[in-house]
């Protein structure tokens, strides 16, 4: 759910940012997909708006693999008698995000056993950069990264050390292709977040407008 917040808050920042007829994509695992009240707020935002030329939300696999493979394979899918083409998605987007990853960390992470934690991760990250270098073959414009957070209610040094290490990881290697990477695990934390609770974390998403806003408009 918090995935999802952020992702509306993204939206909000092109349309304060006065930007017109953007091609937004969204490349991303069932976390994100479960949640129809995120796709359903965003198109009624698109309708009132008219900001976003066109709403792409549909390549939706459950690893990262996958999702590397759909672009390999130039996946099609054909919705309202339409046919979207990932690599050609890719090509005309102005606005990519990538929510990718945390269904895989989630069903895997263990709360008890950080080098497992770590293990996981690295395979992941090899992942990822796959992901990541197909996908900058295609897209030429903004591109955004939204990291990992908790999937648990347990906290202690050794967990906030393994999620850090995380992000730097993947920070860096983000920077490295242009790309915005959000980290996430520190504002979950920081509000309480519960994985099984149905909380929108508003507070959340106003925090992420104000501190991207303040990015782009410097």
């Amino acid at each position: 759910m918090c995935l999802l917040v952020t992702l509306v808050s993204i939206y909000f920042i092109y349309f304060y940012f006065n930007k017109t007829n953007i091609d937004y994509l969204a490349i991303s695992d069932n976390i994100m997909a479960k949640n129809i009240n995120y796709s359903d707020y965003l198109k009624n935002e698109v309708e009132k708006n008219k900001k976003i030329k066109e709403f792409n939300p549909y390549f939706i696999n459950d690893s990262i693999i996958l999702l590397y493979q759909d672009i390999i394979n130039n996946r099609t899918i054909r919705i309202d008698n339409k046919d979207y083409f990932i690599k050609r998605s890719l090509r005309e987007s102005d606005f990519v995000v990538i929510s990718v990853g945390m269904e895989e960390l989630s069903n895997n992470y263990n709360k008890y056993d950080m080098k497992d934690n770590y293990n996981y991760f690295n395979k992941m990250y090899l992942d990822i950069e796959k992901l990541i270098n197909e996908i900058k073959k295609y897209a030429q414009d903004e591109i955004i990264f939204l990291g990992y957070y908790n999937p648990t209610n347990y906290y202690d040094s050794k967990v906030d050390e393994f999620f850090y290490d995380m992000d730097i990881k993947l920070n860096r290697l983000m920077v490295n292709n242009n790309i915005t990477y959000i980290d996430l695990y520190e504002l979950v934390k920081g509000n309480s977040y519960k994985e099984k609770n149905s909380v929108y974390l508003n507070n959340l998403a106003h925090k992420r407008i104000a501190n991207i806003l303040e990015f782009y408009i410097e």
